[in-house]
């Protein structure tokens, strides 16, 4: 199943959680209203009245019902708006700060960093939650670029890298698959069918303090009556809530543990991680009092062990899971790490390790996309075990004063000005300078000075990877300075009246994912399910990419006619380069940006088939069409060293 395919399934997802979201609604407020009715009808004390009565108190009661479970759900959604962070918040987790020096942590971090950049999705923010000794991960957000992962103490704690890396690239498929918007409205949704039994339990609670004073125990006895019957009543919210958990959830697991295999080419990642929880007395137990609302969102079942079995459990039975990834598997389980037995064994070397991705990558040439011209492409919204290590490498060759210098909230910004610097022409790399000096904070324009030697020799393939290890420490900024972070970066930008590729995906990659987390970015509706009245945006989307590749305009139109037979009809031409320039591409993705998901495979594959025409791809070529597909909301690997069409 690919990016696309998982995008229809999340689709699908969402329409049965929606019914079953309407039979448990219809349920509850109808089990209310015949209670109501019942009450009314028996309690009337006029006879022929009785019916009316009845009825009456039944329709109020099921409309009154029916209003508090929606605003409830209202309210709740509400809450979550700020995306994943608000969630990881609202589970007991603490931000990790980018610099930290603590080795657990870090561990952590980098980890999910081979794993962003191995996925081409922005390094999300990464929460601890620092009183949680269950083994236990979740990931949450609206897009790839709101997401954070959460991890348990436990979690961090408990596994060797090898099985860190497997739950990771578990939640990392959860975000490619699209898995993250449902998961936040279930949340949402779920809190409003478990409202009457949570009012009931505050009524059962203080029934006792009521039956003091004159009529005490007639009060009491009325809250216990009243307690009794919500509780009744919401347990088939209870229930309804299990069930749309499980069917929503349990396939997704299963999904997800295929995946990280897939991702990490080593089963006895997640394998061990898996035989960890069954050996952990805590096993993945969230002791907060969210946990269950959110249940569906964690690597595994928080509850407990008992729901483990369930048929209703959020997640399928630990022993399935783990004999689906190890079908030899022994029944036995592995006890947690402790931080003094935690040894690794020694790292490879950068050059040992670069020498075994390019010959796996060689001898699996299309890594399952031959069918598709351009592999990268066909593993959007997938990453494979080469894109680790190739990620790994990438993170490596980085020179330190630029790595730990992005993982700072601080010099984060200086990292990203750095990179914007000229790197030809003097005298506007000093005007740039000058700018920083009387617009950004002094110290900021230091270090970015700095910096400058080191970011201007960057080598270009290593510029990327760089840029989205900043966004991490880049999202933890206030507001105030965030607005003046974005008015710098347009300044140096637009010193030389000019936007080269690497510029126009910076401003694309701020806007696309720091304005998420900021809460600047609006949802974009889907408007088109077809290419047929966007011929002058396709145009210019192909022919932007022909140009990129092409040594004269003859070769790019040559390109362009390879592209046009994946969007037949649509009426494609080849625009002169300073028409399809990258101001115009910025214009049109706006555009594309809000068509299906279909139509979006479409478009990917065109673009596809024009920058592997020549079957030749340069870096130029690759980096435009991961920028492009990411304006498109489809996250794409790097391509691989040695990697290239067939």
């Amino acid at each position: 199943m690919n990016f696309f395919e998982h995008q229809d399934a999340a689709k699908k997802n969402t329409r049965r959680f929606l019914l079953l979201y309407g039979i448990a609604v219809l349920l509850i407020c109808g089990s209310v209203g015949l209670v109501a009715g019942a009450a009314g009808y028996l309690g009337a004390d006029l006879p022929k009245g009785r019916l009316g009565i009845g009825v009456g108190l039944g329709a109020l009661g099921t409309v009154v019902t029916g209003l508090l479970i929606l605003g409830a759900s209202a309210h709740r959604i509400s809450q979550l708006r700020g995306g994943g962070s608000v969630v990881a918040l609202s589970l007991g987790g603490k931000p990790i700060n980018p610099s930290t020096k603590d080795p657990d942590e870090r561990r952590v971090l980098n980890v999910v960093e081979e794993m962003s950049i191995a996925s081409g999705v922005p390094m999300p923010q990464v929460f601890l939650m620092p009183d949680e000794n269950g083994i236990n991960a979740f990931a949450a957000g609206y897009t790839p670029g709101d997401a954070v992962i959460g991890v348990t103490r436990g979690c961090m704690m408990g596994l060797t890298r090898d099985e860190l890396q497997g739950v990771m690239a578990h939640e990392f498929s959860h975000i490619l698959n699209g898995d993250m918007r449902l998961n936040i409205r279930m949340i949402g949704v779920l809190s409003g069918i478990l409202l009457l039994s949570t009012v009931g339990h505050i009524l059962l609670n203080a029934a006792p303090r009521t039956g003091r004073g004159k009529n005490g125990a007639g009060n009491a006895a009325m809250l216990f009556v009243l307690a009794f019957a919500m509780l009744m009543i919401g347990w088939i919210g209870s229930v309804m809530a299990s069930v749309i958990q499980a069917s929503i959830s349990r396939q997704r697991e299963f999904l997800a543990d295929a995946s990280a295999v897939q991702f990490t080419r080593n089963p006895e990642g997640i394998g061990n991680a898996l035989r960890r929880i069954g050996g952990n007395a805590r096993r993945a137990r969230i002791r907060h009092p969210r946990a269950p609302e959110a249940g569906h969102m964690f690597f595994g079942a928080p509850v407990g062990s008992s729901s483990m079995s369930s048929t209703l459990a959020t997640h399928p039975p630990l022993a399935e899971r783990i004999r689906r990834i190890n079908p030899s598997w022994d029944g036995t389980m592995l006890p947690p790490l402790h931080p003094e037995t935690m040894v690794e064994k020694a790292p490879e070397s950068h050059r040992d390790r670069l020498e075994r991705t390019m010959r796996r990558t060689l001898e699996q040439p299309g890594l399952g996309g031959l069918n598709e011209l351009l592999p990268m492409l066909a593993l959007s919204g997938v990453m494979t075990q080469q894109h680790i290590e190739h990620a790994r490498s990438l993170l490596e060759a980085i020179p330190a004063s630029l790595r730990q210098a992005a993982q700072n909230v601080y010099t984060g910004r200086a990292v990203l000005y750095a990179m914007l610097l000229d790197r030809n022409d003097k005298s506007l790399r000093d005007a740039q300078l000058h700018h920083l000096e009387t617009h950004a904070d002094p110290e900021i324009a230091r270090q970015t000075r700095e910096l400058m030697p080191d970011a201007v020799a960057l080598r270009r393939e290593l510029r990327l990877p760089l840029l989205d290890m900043t966004l991490g420490a880049l999202a933890q900024l206030s507001e105030p300075q965030h607005t003046k972070l974005r008015a710098n970066v347009d300044a140096l930008i637009r010193m030389d009246q000019s936007i080269d590729l690497f510029e126009w995906v910076t401003m694309n990659t701020l806007k696309r994912h720091l304005d998420e987390r900021f809460g600047l970015a609006r949802p974009i509706p889907v408007q088109y399910y077809n290419l047929k009245s966007l011929s002058r945006e396709v145009s210019v989307l192909l022919s932007a990419l022909a140009y990129a590749g092409a040594e004269d305009r003859y070769q790019a139109g040559e390109a362009l006619l390879v592209g046009e037979s994946a969007v037949q009809g649509v009426g494609v031409e080849l625009l002169d380069d300073e028409i399809a320039d990258m101001r115009a591409l910025d214009s049109v993705l706006k555009t594309l940006a809000q068509c299906s998901v279909r139509v979006k495979k479409q478009l990917l594959t065109a673009c596809a088939l024009v920058v592997g025409a020549d079957k030749t791809i340069t870096t130029n070529e690759a980096e435009l069409l991961r920028a492009v597909a990411d304006a498109l909301g489809v996250p794409t690997p790097p391509l691989l060293p040695g990697q290239r069409l067939v």
